[in-house]
């Protein structure tokens, strides 16, 4: 065996228990009650700590290549380890060229291949001009299509109407992938630029017409009206993803913090955050995740600054904090995209995993401060906010890739793709 991490308390299910987890190749091979472990060539102590599968976060912008200025494989994924993130899902938008075709998402493979410390899968981009790499890119091992309702920001990533969705779900359905969609319509932006929630609203509703006629799955990203998941939630085959920003800030807190905390869909009131507390606690959200996308801090300023927020390693503890919820339950949350995006090695503390392992101590108190982060520009929103929860270690496959505070491997990443077997039994 390669190794066996003891003492800790793991988590798995929604259950804590005494146990030891013992990997071998990579992989779970066994969870055993404490002491019953073989010998293995190295031993981590997990004492005193949760031992968490690691979590997969379905939506972030790592830019690169191209845009490396704004994040990086090698920031982004550091960030991510440090938040307990050992699977990221790479949007298509931001990077340059954007993956809208066979080469750009081969250019995308090897961009994260070479930088990132975590787990990687990749989205497709869902525009006009890329129906026909559709195939191709789900080939090379897309996760599923992504697409813009409305403007995206980037000429070069185009909006997709209906019948580019439709295109897209005749496409995605045979192969099970999900279209994600940014779901904002851009009839009623024009109507109301201050981004409604009616916006999001009617976007879902047409979009989740045509999933229903094509058989297909679509997925609503980074939600911030609870009405959207209402609507949402009326559709079959259709899920929806939150985000920490729209659980944790109101629109007062946008006031206060300025532009660190403009993002699009916007964050909405208080009213509408506890709504949708109420939808992720009775669950209708299908899964949290962080949307992470910074920008260099200039971008920020101006008449028209960067709509995004970085996240990615912020979410688990920040949410934890909140005290809405027990740590099982949302690191159920946060792992729920790797049955969403049939990543079945992933997300799970059992045997035949893959050995994805976060050593955790639920009982650290801190603020959040920037010099804290790890991605390459550390503006948060969150600065001065209470956090819970601290990440010891982040193990991908075994490795241990960040332990005290920083990095603890040479970037060794792999690339994730949907599965078409069923999820290895829970054992």
């Amino acid at each position: 065996m390669d190794l066996t991490v003891t003492g800790g308390l793991v988590l798995d299910g929604g259950l804590v228990r005494p146990a030891d987890v013992v990997v071998d190749d990579g992989r779970i091979a066994a969870v055993v009650p404490p002491g019953e472990a073989p010998t293995a060539h190295q031993t981590i102590e997990a004492d005193g700590l949760h031992v968490l599968p690691g979590l997969v976060d379905a939506h972030v912008h790592f830019d690169e290549p191209g845009r490396a200025d704004w994040e990086g494989w090698a920031s982004g994924s550091l960030a991510a380890a440090a938040g307990g993130v050992t699977t990221v899902v790479d949007m298509p938008i931001d990077s340059d060229p954007p993956v809208v075709d066979a080469d750009s998402f081969r250019a995308k493979v090897a961009a994260a291949s070479a930088g990132s410390l975590v787990d990687f899968g990749l989205w497709a981009g869902l525009v006009p001009g890329s129906l026909a790499q559709l195939d191709a890119m789900a080939e090379l091992g897309a996760v599923g299509y992504k697409a813009f309702a409305c403007d995206s920001g980037w000429e070069s990533f185009p909006p997709a109407g209906p019948g580019t969705v439709a295109a897209g779900m005749v496409s995605a359905a045979p192969r099970d992938l999900v279209v994600a969609l940014h779901a904002e319509d851009p009839a009623v932006l024009a109507e109301e630029p201050s981004r409604p929630p009616r916006a999001e609203m009617v976007a879902v509703e047409w979009a989740a017409r045509l999933a229903a006629e094509a058989g297909g799955r679509l997925h609503i990203v980074h939600v911030s009206a609870a009405a959207a998941v209402d609507e949402a939630a009326r559709w079959p085959g259709v899920t929806t993803e939150t985000c920490p920003h729209y659980l944790v800030l109101d629109d007062d807190d946008v006031a206060a913090i300025g532009t660190a905390a403009l993002v699009t869909p916007p964050i909405r009131d208080a009213a509408n955050r506890d709504l949708l507390w109420q939808a992720v606690t009775d669950g209708r959200v299908a899964c949290i995740a962080s949307d992470h996308s910074p920008c260099p801090p200039g971008l920020k300023e101006g008449d028209h600054p960067f709509a995004g927020i970085a996240g990615v390693e912020t979410g688990l503890s920040l949410l934890l904090a909140t005290g809405r919820l027990p740590l099982p339950r949302l690191v159920g949350l946060m792992t729920a995209a790797a049955t969403l995006l049939r990543l079945h090695q992933k997300g799970s503390i059992a045997a035949g995993y893959d050995a994805d392992i976060v050593l955790f101590d639920p009982d650290a108190q801190w603020r959040l401060q920037p010099s804290s982060l790890h991605n390459r520009h550390r503006l948060t929103p969150f600065t001065g906010r209470p956090m819970a929860g601290r990440v010891h270690r982040t193990l991908v496959g075994g490795r241990t890739v960040f332990a005290d505070g920083s990095a603890a491997s040479d970037p060794q990443g792999s690339q994730v793709r949907p599965s078409p077997a069923p999820r290895p039994p829970l054992g």
